[in-house]
């Protein structure tokens, strides 16, 4: 008989519930929206008790469809639990996207840095860079030191998110190093000690030292919630975060082999295996962590928001997405000076903003926004080319950002995989390499799948190896003579 695994897979609106089987197919499905909201206070809040009603009714219903026999939670980034001494939370789960004004955003991160020091010194001993809003759990901290002073005096515990959800199953409190490391300023990365950041806060103490493994038995199902529940006393892993329970397959099913994933959607995160969490200087303030994985490993992370991006400039140029078409391509490649800037959103340029450029003037974004535009805007099909070429020469950057070679296989996965003219073009500048399209769907629920049945079978995750399928198709390399030419001027000009 199969053993069976439930996932709890949190993303910033869509909950999920999984149950899958120990071939990793997927047997049971639920999924919820549950968008952060604001408070009476106005600070944007994860509505953590309507999560945890509807995970314990369908925790408790897929039970009785589907039994399984453990529990495994990962969720997204930038979420920190403070508790009391009593083990509730002390203050709201805050949203990471909390709009705050630019006065705001300049008022946080400067007191944030003179309470904390060097921004770029921060970079190397974390392997955190800086992330605008509240998306450094670090910068969160700050901001809700002022905004719930008396809620943050009576904290005495940070549990990382995926750890919170376990703690709320089991009643156990643990710490591991996915989410620890992952732009959390919080952990010295080389020390893999609490920082000095952690230390200026106030909260090092408040931190767990000891790592667990994702897979771990964190602690079993309270007797409350089996009672409740109806279900028995079933083992919870520790959890993890999500990108690096997405990245376990790729580590899993390519064990020893050098690759780069580029996972794309919103965020576009390139993760590439490497020996140490070692800064060039001219890193130093840009959109490049350290993260470690679930084997215990270094990745270097680098980050775009590629995807806001597209909707942005999609936006402003209206008409329709295009299909690749190499000639075309190539002639929208043709005029240098027509191209649309990197910036609007967190990218590996700091010093853009976005906007868009023709070859006798600059346009804002303010100014695109108003309605001016380059004359080559009025050509929708190529002002989406050079969109999509701008999106490939930036993920380029970003690639080899992590340290890729020749040697290194690029898959790409995520919602890019459905944009030929982005491929190709990301194709045309790696010649010598592989870029691949994998077949894999809901990789961070195989990835906890993955822990799952690894604390079932009392195994490691390396053990599931031949059972994970994941198929690559490798994207043609299509000739296109302007575009070398082309990515020289563009960098030259944003750099």
């Amino acid at each position: 008989m199969s053993t069976l695994v439930a996932v709890i897979d949190i993303g910033k609106t869509n909950k999920k519930v999984a149950v899958y089987d120990d071939k990793l197919r997927q047997v049971a499905y639920r999924q919820q929206e549950f968008a952060a909201a604001p408070g009476a206070d106005g600070v944007l809040h994860e509505p953590v008790a309507a999560m945890w009603d509807w995970f314990k009714q369908t925790l408790s219903a897929l039970f009785k469809e589907q039994p399984f026999s453990a529990i495994a939670v990962s969720t997204h980034g930038a979420a920190v639990a403070c508790l009391d001494c009593d083990g509730e939370l002390s203050l709201p789960v805050i949203g990471y996207d909390h709009s705050l004004s630019d006065a705001q955003q300049a008022a946080l991160d400067a007191d944030f840095y003179a309470a904390c020091g060097d921004e770029k010194a921060l970079q190397r001993e974390t392997g955190t860079c800086d992330l605008p809003l509240l998306i450094n759990p670090s910068k969160m901290l700050q901001f809700a030191k002022g905004a719930y002073p008396e809620g943050f005096a009576r904290t005495v515990r940070l549990l990382n998110y995926p750890q919170y959800w376990g703690f709320k199953l089991t009643e156990r409190q643990a710490t591991e190093p996915t989410f620890s490391f992952n732009h959390t300023h919080l952990y010295n990365v080389a020390t893999r000690a609490p920082s000095s950041c952690a230390e200026a806060l106030g909260v090092d103490s408040m931190l767990l030292r000891q790592f667990k493994r994702p897979w771990d038995k964190l602690g079993t199902l309270t007797g409350a919630l089996q009672f409740e529940l109806g279900l028995p006393p079933l083992p919870v892993a520790v959890g993890i975060h999500d990108s690096n329970s997405a990245l376990l397959p790729y580590l899993i099913k390519h064990a020893g082999s050098d690759f780069v994933v580029n996972s794309t959607g919103t965020w576009c995160v390139a993760m590439h295996g490497v020996d140490a969490p070692v800064y060039a200087d001219d890193e130093l303030g840009r959109k490049i962590i350290f993260n470690i994985d679930a084997t215990g490993n270094y990745q270097k992370v680098s980050f775009l928001m590629g995807g806001q991006e597209y909707a942005r400039y999609h936006e402003l140029i209206g008409g329709s997405h295009v299909t690749f078409d190499a000639e075309r391509m190539n002639a929208a490649l043709a005029t240098l000076d027509d191209r649309i800037l990197p910036g609007a959103f967190p990218s590996q340029f700091p010093s853009q903003s976005g906007g868009a450029t023709s070859v006798d003037a600059r346009y804002s974004l303010a100014q695109l926004d108003a309605g001016e535009r380059p004359v080559w805007f009025a050509d929708q099909e190529r002002a989406h080319f050079l969109l999509n070429a701008s999106l490939a020469i930036q993920t380029k950057v970003a690639l080899e950002a992590t340290g890729v070679s020749d040697q290194t296989a690029i898959y790409v996965e995520g919602g890019f995989r459905q944009n030929s003219s982005y491929l190709a073009v990301l194709a045309a500048l790696f010649p010598n390499q592989t870029v691949a399209c994998t077949s894999l769907e809901q990789a961070t629920c195989v990835g906890a799948a993955v822990l799952g049945q690894s604390l079932a079978a009392g195994c490691k995750p390396q053990a599931f190896a031949g059972r994970l399928h994941i198929e690559q198709h490798a994207v043609e390399t299509p000739r296109l003579p302007n575009l070398p030419a082309y990515a020289e001027a563009f960098l030259a000009a944003v750099r």
